[in-house]
């Protein structure tokens, strides 16, 4: 069942570059809401406002904003707090990055890992130790969005 779920996530999840707004840089001149052809962008208050899901990557507000205030981030879909309580949830060293090891705790002691692509195909297998930690090797693998699988939990790994 969980391999089912894992999957369907990996197929409907919307991984994508998307465009925010810094709320401490905005001063709110909303030079930036006609610069959006889809509509993504609107003032919420004093300051403009991305939705996420409409937003399409194209970077094009970027270019009129005054105060550099517009800035590219990586959207799973996922908020934090859908994921699970934070005593149940697989995390993973600071700023992973292709080509290092990146380390991955809050898996159950000796646990099978998959590390899943968006294909569906398991690119790393391993098992977790006794404190629940697993060094993944990330050398052979490209930057991009993975589900990480331990026998109870499920996290996404990105990697740049």
């Amino acid at each position: 069942m969980l391999k089912i779920i894992a999957v369907a996530f990996l197929l409907l999840a919307p991984f994508k570059w998307i465009y925010v707004v810094d709320n401490v840089k905005c001063n709110g001149c909303g030079n930036c809401l006609s610069s959006c052809a889809l509509g993504a962008i609107t003032m919420s208050g004093p300051d403009a406002c991305i939705d996420p899901e409409l937003c399409d990557g194209c970077g094009n507000c970027v270019n009129y904003c005054p105060r550099n205030a517009i800035y590219k981030e990586w959207y799973t879909g996922i908020e934090e707090e859908e994921t699970a309580d934070n005593n149940e949830t697989l995390s993973f060293s600071q700023n992973p990055v292709v080509g290092n090891g990146v380390t991955l705790t809050g898996a159950t002691p000796q646990s099978e890992i998959k590390v899943i692509d968006r294909s569906g195909r398991v690119v790393i297998c391993g098992s977790a130790d006794e404190q629940g930690q697993l060094l993944l090797d990330m050398s052979d693998v490209p930057g991009g969005a993975y589900l990480v699988i331990s026998d109870d939990r499920i996290s996404v790994l990105t990697t740049i």
